[in-house]
């Protein structure tokens, strides 16, 4: 595991505006857009509770400590949301590799791609593995259909081992931010 691949690693890397390595001359697809809804609701709720935790107890040593884990709830919150921001899909010459919370989810040859869409989808928002389909949403669904040719293995990473899955696949649906772009790049003739 490099640094960016850990969560202050990402949120270092995001915080000085960079991406972790991708290939030499690939065009680097982002799929943030709506991310920081949540963790920015969770991080004004956790400043109002340090506020009130601060003048509701009454020893400074228990106020400290409480301070201290809040803000460091702050930062582990950030570093995850972090290590998707800095760990985007992208698209080479030869292949399309999608990520997953800094994971590679799937490297596609585009030769076995039979075609790239814009569909919107708005039955899932969470990361799931049903079938042959495997679905990279935000909060507002997914905007891209990828059909494959031929079955690939995926590995759908997640927090807690039990909920990790993995198969085989000939179709994903995931949210980008900009899928005129990366239907057009995927299109393309390598």
């Amino acid at each position: 595991m490099t640094f960016s691949n850990t969560k202050l690693g990402a949120l270092w890397l995001w915080i000085r505006g960079r991406d972790a390595v991708v290939e030499q001359g690939a065009v680097v697809v982002r799929s943030s857009g709506g991310s920081l809804v949540l963790p920015v609701a969770f991080g004004v709720a956790t400043v109002i509770e340090m506020a009130v935790l601060h003048i509701l107890v009454p020893w400074m040593w228990l106020s400290v400590i409480l301070a201290v884990a809040s803000v460091w709830s702050l930062v582990v919150l950030f570093g995850y949301l972090a290590l998707h921001r800095v760990h985007p899909h992208f698209v080479t010459d030869t292949r399309f590799v999608v990520r997953q919370s800094g994971t590679v989810v799937a490297s596609i040859d585009r030769e076995s791609m039979a075609s790239a869409a814009c569909v919107r989808r708005f039955d899932t928002t969470t990361p799931e593995l049903e079938g042959s389909r495997l679905t990279l949403p935000n909060l507002d669904g997914t905007n891209v259909d990828v059909v494959l040719r031929q079955p690939i293995h995926v590995e759908l990473p997640a927090l807690i081992p039990r909920y990790r899955r993995s198969g085989f696949v000939d179709r994903i649906s995931l949210y980008v931010d900009e899928p005129a772009d990366l239907v057009g790049n995927l299109s393309k003739v390598s």
